[in-house]
């Protein structure tokens, strides 16, 4: 730990010690997300003989594959986008979402005594519904699954996602509603919402100004290159979304021998601005 004050922490342990649970509201829902970056901004870079993007395997590593489970560890839902679905239809998905094919068993465990369900339950965001069946049904025979679709998303497609056993809610005209969505889930008990999902939903959870929390894992490398993916994509902010630094960690030990920096920082609310 470098900030809030220096000392040495283990690894094992370190954002489960952040008590994500205790952060939530009277009322409403508590939404965080998490990025891993090169230097130079990278979260994403084509695949190859692809167009979609992936997480570099110059940047990946399970140091903070562990810090992703223990995020998804104490949250009642995780956010992925419909993408995520086509890729692991596909075969080209990196990783299945969190707790998917089991985990680890003191992660497991510690669901178990706060009396949670094994997998945290799956929101799906996807504007088209154009979802893959098999995959939509493997995913609810595993957990529970929402998806969030738009009023203007096909009804077959809509039919379909019911028919597959999710449940579908319809939030916005043209674009998920991140406000509405945020509600929805609270009124299903789905209070502590960990975003698993690229750019593009970053940018309706900030637009929306529902993210409080974000986790940045940085690895000191330089990737260059002029096609990648960054961390938010989508129109201009007005105005920006401020943060704080809540804590900062280094990792000596990071990707391939790489250090990285574990960054946790929380949304500054402005006068006169609703939370």
């Amino acid at each position: 730990m470098l900030y809030p004050r220096s000392e040495p922490v283990p690894l094992s342990g370190l954002y489960l010690g952040h008590d994500l649970r205790s952060l939530l509201p009277a009322s409403g829902g508590f939404v965080y997300s998490n990025f891993i970056t090169s230097l130079d901004g990278r979260i994403a870079l084509p695949r190859a003989g692809s167009t979609e993007h992936e997480v570099p395997k110059q940047t990946a590593n399970p140091r903070d594959w562990r810090l992703l489970l223990e995020l998804a560890a104490p949250a009642d839902a995780i956010i992925v986008s419909g993408r995520l679905l086509r890729e692991l239809e596909a075969g080209m998905a990196q990783a299945w979402p969190a707790f998917s094919d089991g985990g680890p068993e003191d992660l497991l465990a510690f669901r178990a005594e706060l009396g949670m369900p094994e997998q945290p339950a799956l929101v799906v965001v996807s504007r088209s519904l154009e979802l893959p069946r098999g995959i939509l049904e493997t995913l609810v025979s595993q957990r529970r699954v929402i998806v969030a679709g738009v009023a203007a998303a096909a009804s077959q497609r809509a039919d379909a996602v019911q028919a597959a056993g999710a449940e579908l809610l319809r939030l916005g005209d043209q674009a998920v509603d991140a406000r509405d969505l945020i509600d929805a889930l609270s009124e299903r008990s789905l209070r502590l919402i960990y975003s698993t999902a690229g750019p593009e939903v970053l940018h309706l959870l900030l637009r929306g100004q529902v993210l409080q929390r974000l986790y940045l894992t940085m690895v000191a490398r330089v990737l260059a290159g002029s096609d990648f993916a960054t961390l938010v994509h989508g129109p201009r902010l007005e105005p920006p979304c401020d943060f704080s630094l809540r804590a900062l960690y280094f990792d000596p030990a990071g990707a391939h021998g790489v250090g990285q920096l574990l960054q946790v920082y929380d949304r500054c609310e402005r006068a006169g601005r609703a939370s």
